[in-house]
């Protein structure tokens, strides 16, 4: 039973499936009503959906490849310029041909050495060689100045060069040519001169929208069997090592659990101990990127929205009903655990659909 590609052989992903779910490429899985998931080959996984097999081809990236000369007119100098130097030159030399992409390749996870261009699974830049970012990604989704990606039906993350990464999101490159003076900077306001004990860097809501201080407990219900047992369980949210900055979310039992606060005007948790902190978005879809405390600073990463399962407009109330917390970048995504709860396992943000259909995405006070 695998809880991440880590724990299978190289060359093999975790195949996360449900009671009497087929293994894709082995046999028995449908007689398994177990949820054991199985290493397989990640051939298999991605062969069986068949709208994937023609790849949609590769769309033209030359504006990566051949970036569009300074136009030296742009320049501030005031002193006209006879002849601009790239222009005087005439292009004898034609645009390079495209260069091939690289593929992408699965090296290992996590890896034993650092990763090359195009290369992966990666946790972090310090995981690529000198000159690569770690590219996260999901399933199916390009990888920028790599081959292969749109094919690959795993959350593998890839070494990638910072270029490629700004190009793809860059809408119009020409933007930047033309720079926008700076507007009256938000994080100065004028409202600083009213007397004020805190500046506006770290706003403090308003204590009518704070929250009683309570520990944030895993929903369960009766008909749940969490390692294989109907006993009822209390896992709850718990900083581990203390709540400190950098420190990250865990569960464990809830008699040794921290208490949490709700803040409504920013929609954000922070420890009861600690309010300076915020519980704070650090990727997706894997135990290595758990939820962790950050200095509060108002960004969406440190937004979370709260919402009725089965009804979204349903009003959150602590203290009669559960809840999903999702970040507010992503309203499919759900802060789990994942797996039937054990002590110390990570608390991350992964698609809605496993942790609902594992009964883990569900949250209330205790």
């Amino acid at each position: 039973d695998c809880d991440g590609d880590h724990q299978c052989a190289e060359g093999l992903i975790c195949y996360e499936r449900d009671a009497n779910e087929e293994v894709p490429g082995c046999t028995g899985g449908g007689s398994d009503n177990s949820r054991t998931d199985y290493c397989i080959r990640p051939s298999e996984q991605t062969a069986a959906p068949s709208t994937l097999a023609t790849p949609t081809p590769q769309p033209s990236v030359t504006i990566i490849l051949s970036p569009t000369p300074l136009n030296t007119t742009d320049s501030p100098t005031t002193t006209p310029l006879p002849t601009p130097l790239l222009t005087s030159a005439p292009t004898a030399n034609p645009a390079p041909a495209q260069v091939a992409q690289k593929s992408i390749t699965f090296v290992a996870n996590p890896p034993k050495v650092r990763l090359g261009e195009c290369e992966g699974d990666c946790d972090g830049d310090h995981q690529c060689a000198d000159g690569l970012i770690c590219h996260e990604r999901d399933p199916f989704e390009a990888v920028p100045g790599c081959s292969g990606g749109e094919s690959s039906g795993r959350y593998t993350d890839y070494c990638i060069r910072p270029a490629a990464n700004t190009a793809a999101d860059t809408d119009s490159p020409t933007i930047s040519s033309s720079p926008t003076p700076l507007p009256t900077i938000s994080y100065m306001p004028s409202v600083s001169s009213v007397p004020s004990v805190q500046p506006s860097l770290n706003p403090t809501p308003a204590p009518n929208s704070v929250s009683e201080k309570f520990r944030l407990r895993l929903y369960w219900h009766e008909s749940y069997y969490w390692q294989e047992t109907r006993m009822e369980t209390f896992w709850c949210w718990q900083c581990r090592g203390g709540c400190k900055a950098g420190n990250l979310i865990e569960i464990d039992h809830c008699r040794n659990a921290d208490y949490f606060q709700y803040y409504g005007e920013d929609n954000s948790y922070r420890p009861a101990s600690n309010p300076n902190l915020c519980v704070t978005e650090h990727g997706f879809e894997k135990e290595t990127k758990p939820l962790l405390l950050k200095q509060c600073n108002g960004g969406k990463k440190q937004k979370w929205v709260n919402m009725g399962w089965k009804d979204t407009s349903v009003t959150l109330n602590f203290d009669k009903q559960p809840w999903e917390i999702h970040p507010e970048s992503n309203l499919g995504k759900c802060v789990t655990q994942m797996h039937h709860p054990k002590a110390h396992e990570r608390v991350f943000i992964r698609r809605c659909e496993k942790p609902r259909k594992n009964t883990t995405s569900q949250w209330v006070t205790y």
